[in-house]
């Protein structure tokens, strides 16, 4: 098609998410906009004479907006070595010997993407520095997990300084073994970043390269908006420059990350320098609101829960933000008109993160500013879903979550726990409005595949579906990567429908995602993804 700038009608069947005239077989686009939405003929009568005319395969949503990705750590990962699919330790092992055998001299330290679990390896664990060691000598290796957790060799722990005598930092777990002898393995990011601070950092050039190799992944997958959480400075300005030179083809939702281990009056006051808030930016990049990490995660046992972890002494789980701070963010937010999103996996952080929005509400009304808590899968209450539904508070959910820690759960718990966990059903029917995401690399990125789990609750290791009664229907499914994702990112007037006026952004796949059955979803294919009337991926 033209570009951008071209007028067109595109013909086939739409699905467009417009409550006013929900089907169509043709859109009139202009200048990267939706002109017109109806028949042919109505679309053509809208358009210049002449104007082409386009036919596209398959059924024609709008386009998808991941509301929970780390695109710029998928784009890095692209160079890196990957080895999130090994299936035991030893292949993890072999793979990172046989990487460094063929790349001798090849520098220093060696980052490796690893996001598997633990049960999705033949041993039942995840790799040590014992296990890395002999392959990796005296190259420091850091296998990269992604926030919550890593692993490192010998040779890295060294850099870091870290042995028996160093002391568990705030928030964070050095595993040890049973001579009090580090494994290797860092629990929660304060241990993580004992190491992760010791790598070399990535500069300005790596990051603009990891933009404009993903952008084409993501929009094969019908990804056409991404709301990125916890950006640090540098990465925003990376968004800024990509964006200035024209590069930004990811309708971004650029969210700054909290350090909540700053001083609470020093965290706000760089807020308040900035000059913005949530929402400023234009339809190719907008300032998300504020990420915090509250509490850890479901698959390491970390995150803060009402009960204590089976096989504790009366753990609760990990709080990473104090709570007075958070509450300080939390009141900063509502009377700057900021937006807070909160990493909150286990039941007592959901209950922690709502109790500081009710304060914070009292200060300003908060439902305009569309709090959220992300993630949000052990265990709410009925009281959680009632006071997020009042409080006008999103979640921001990840199906795929679920599909690759029930395993972990149910062999913590057991599986009735497991299929109660990320009840996506009871959010909605209490009137929640539920973005949908992938929380990639650390997890399936594919929307497609996100809408499978969403209907099937289909789960890894699991025959049969997990928590059937959470499942939820193909309209409500399709709208979490649509509608109310691209509210969640202030951009419902832009976008996350086909309708006049609206950006033209669209997908065509090959099975309509809510009419087909779960499994056909599961294999279905994206045919066409364009993005501001520009088709920039075609099967």
């Amino acid at each position: 098609m033209s570009g951008a700038a071209g007028s067109f009608a595109l013909v086939g069947d739409l699905r467009t998410m417009d409550p006013a005239r929900p089907r169509a077989t043709a859109m009139a686009v202009r200048d990267g906009r939706i002109l017109a939405v109806g028949s042919r003929d109505e679309a053509v009568a809208a358009l210049p004479p002449g104007a082409p005319v386009h036919s596209v395969p398959g059924t024609v949503v709008p386009g998808l907006i991941d509301a929970h990705v780390h695109t710029l750590i998928a784009g890095l990962e692209l160079r890196r070595l990957d080895v999130s699919d090994a299936r035991s330790v030893a292949e993890v092992v072999e793979r990172i010997g046989a990487h460094l055998a063929s790349r001798p001299g090849g520098g220093d330290w060696l980052v490796v993407a690893a996001h598997f679990q633990a049960e999705e390896l033949a041993e039942g664990r995840l790799p040590t520095r014992a296990d890395l060691d002999p392959v990796t000598g005296d190259r420091p290796v850091f296998l990269d997990r992604r926030t919550h957790d890593a692993i490192a060799n010998s040779a890295a722990l060294g850099r870091a300084g870290i042995d028996a005598a160093t002391p568990d930092p705030v928030g964070g777990v050095i595993e040890r073994d049973g001579a009090g002898e580090p494994t290797g393995i860092l629990i929660e990011r304060p241990a993580a970043e004992l190491v992760w601070d010791r790598v070399p950092e990535i500069g300005e050039a790596e990051r603009r390269t990891a933009l404009r190799e993903i952008q084409p992944v993501f929009h094969a997958l019908g990804i056409v908006g991404a709301a990125e959480p916890g950006l640090t400075p540098a990465e925003m300005g990376t968004y800024q420059a990509a964006h200035a030179d024209g590069e930004l083809r990811l309708r971004t939702f650029a969210m700054p990350l909290a350090d909540t281990d700053l001083p609470v009056e020093e965290l706000l006051a760089g807020f308040r320098g900035t000059g913005v808030r949530t929402g400023f930016g234009d339809e190719w990049l907008r300032i998300g609101g504020i990420k915090v990490y509250l509490d850890g995660t479901g698959s390491f046992g970390s995150a803060l829960l009402r009960e204590s972890w089976p096989g504790t002494d009366g753990y609760l789980g990990n709080q990473t933000a104090p709570t007075e701070t958070f509450r300080a963010i939390a009141r900063f937010c509502a009377a700057e008109r900021w937006s807070l999103a909160v990493h909150t996996v286990g039941g007592a952080a959901i209950d922690l993160a709502l109790d500081a929005f009710a304060e914070a509400n009292e200060l300003a009304p908060i439902a305009p500013l569309r709090f959220s808590v992300m993630h949000a899968y052990l265990w709410p209450s009925a009281e959680n879903f009632r006071r997020a539904r009042e409080l006008g508070v999103f979640a921001s959910i990840q199906p795929g979550m679920q599909w690759r820690v029930a395993a972990a759960l149910a062999g913590r718990f057991d599986a009735e726990r497991a299929a109660a966990a990320s009840p996506l059903r009871d959010w909605l029917d209490a009137g929640v409005e539920v973005a949908g995401g992938s929380d990639g690399p650390d997890f399936p990125q594919a929307p497609l595949f996100g809408m499978y789990q969403a209907r099937s609750r289909a789960a890894q290791g699991f025959a049969e579906p997990l928590g059937p009664a959470q499942a939820i229907d193909g309209e409500r499914t399709l709208a979490m990567w649509t509608t109310s994702s691209a509210r969640y990112c202030f951009a419902e007037n832009e976008r996350g429908a086909l309708r006049p006026g609206l950006l033209a952004d669209w997908v065509a796949l090959s099975a309509d995602p809510v009419e087909a059955a779960p499994e056909e979803l599961a294999g279905a294919r994206v045919l066409q993804t364009g993005v501001g009337g520009e088709v920039v991926h075609e099967a």
